[in-house]
């Protein structure tokens, strides 16, 4: 992997931070060529059951995994996020060289148990797995198993990442943990084969998203690190107004001064257009600070954003959060409230819908969509939740203020029907 001199002329663009792509690392291995190569390689590991030759097979098998891994690592550190067509670019011996790698963390845990106890051991495999992402980076980024086998050489690493990288660390360990306490749960409940099939599957999938995790750990601090990606012009080049904000905030945050992150972002918030970023972030901690004041003018100017990107479902799911919170809570613009009361209508979500129909009758009673807004309402009350009572009321409250004749038509007839005798 060869360190390239950059040629840009304005200043790149800080790629995301990991911890806010979580989703997406643990998703990987299960989108595109990942996806495929990490059911032909779960598939390849039942040639085990071969007479004679089927431990070989396995083994050539797990190569395969580890050597798709490793490119898998590779890519990402270049800043390529989509998962590796074929492995034929890790074929230069290093992955022989990561292989060679594991083993000898295995043996030296197994000499220190051997000769100071299980204590010490598990004091050794802590170190071990505490070092691994250092390792493997830089046997990533140079090839030599001597620099990636010295424990200096990963403590260097660590230092130049700094606390991001025991978070990491830590993630890895959660990343692999999951994956293989989910696979023996599925073990557990499927017949033999079917079930070591499972658990190979959910062990091949850990080690794809762990090693993206660190690919990924190298493109982000690729600078500290004196690695340069190669395959990322545009995510490199293309200038992002917003990363700097974001990158000021995240350092406020990491260093334990959440005020001083938000006075950061309120600031930005309120005197220009910021990205969906920004706004998720000043979000969160908008919320981890409970200031429910703020938190609720800032979700109106979040929702009315997300909308306008098109992104209805969160929207939605962060209307859901504010209702719950405050049962008058309406989007900043009646027209947004409407686009997402009628796609809460109709994705299913009826006790959204009524709940921000009703809220929306209170904000705006007097709107020329009222009456249409307590119809709906009331429909699903009456006829999703039983609940007639309320329904009447709305429609009769509604009666009250519609002018329109037509309006007042469909109002009468929906109250005639909640109100008829049943039987």
């Amino acid at each position: 992997m060869a360190v390239h001199q950059r040629t840009q002329l304005r200043p790149p663009a800080a790629p995301e931070p990991f911890w806010q792509r979580l989703r997406a690392i643990t998703l990987y291995p299960v989108r595109g060529p990942a996806l495929y190569s990490l059911v032909a390689l779960t598939l390849c590991t039942l040639t085990g059951l071969l007479p004679g030759i089927g431990w070989l097979l396995v083994l050539v098998t797990w190569l395969a995994v580890y050597r798709y891994a490793f490119e898998i690592l590779r890519e990402t550190a270049n800043g390529r996020m989509e998962s590796p067509e074929h492995t034929l670019g890790s074929s230069d011996g290093t992955v022989y060289r990561l292989i060679a790698l594991v083993l000898l963390m295995g043996f030296f845990v197994g000499l220190v148990a051997a000769f100071l106890g299980p204590v010490a051991a598990i004091a050794a495999l802590a170190l071990v797995v505490f070092l691994q992402p250092g390792c493997v980076i830089s046997l990533a980024m140079d090839g030599s198993l001597r620099k990636a086998a010295n424990p200096v050489t990963s403590l260097t690493l660590a230092g130049r990442i700094g606390a991001p990288y025991l978070a990491a660390f830590a993630l890895l360990f959660v990343i692999q943990a999951s994956a293989l306490k989910a696979g023996e749960w599925v073990h557990r409940w499927l017949p033999p084969i079917l079930g070591d099939v499972a658990l190979t599957f959910f062990t091949i999938w850990g080690l794809f998203a762990a090693f993206h995790l660190m690919g990924y750990l190298v493109y982000q601090y690729h600078e500290v690190l004196g690695f340069e990606p190669e395959g990322a012009p545009e995510a490199l080049s293309h200038f992002d107004p917003d990363q700097g904000l974001l990158d000021e905030a995240g350092k406020f945050v990491r260093d334990g001064h959440p005020v001083e992150a938000l006075q950061v972002l309120r600031s930005a918030v309120r005197s220009r257009a910021v990205g969906l970023p920004v706004h998720e972030l000043y979000q969160r901690l908008l919320r981890t600070a409970d200031r429910p004041d703020e938190l609720r003018e800032h979700t109106r100017q979040y929702i009315s954003r997300l909308v306008t990107e098109k992104q209805d479902r969160k929207a939605l799911a962060l209307l859901r959060e504010a209702l719950d919170a405050d049962p008058d809570f309406t989007p900043a613009q009646p027209e947004y409230a409407m686009q997402l009361a009628e796609r809460a209508r109709l994705g299913g979500q009826f006790q959204l819908a009524s709940d921000a129909l009703r809220a929306m009758l209170r904000a705006w009673p007097r709107a020329a969509e009222a009456p249409q807004w307590a119809l709906q309402a009331a429909l699903i009350l009456s006829e999703r939740h039983g609940r007639d009572a309320e329904a009447a009321r709305l429609l009769e409250q509604a009666l009250q203020r519609c002018e329109d004749e037509e309006q007042q038509r469909r109002l009468k007839a929906a109250l005639k029907a909640i109100q008829a005798p049943v039987g």
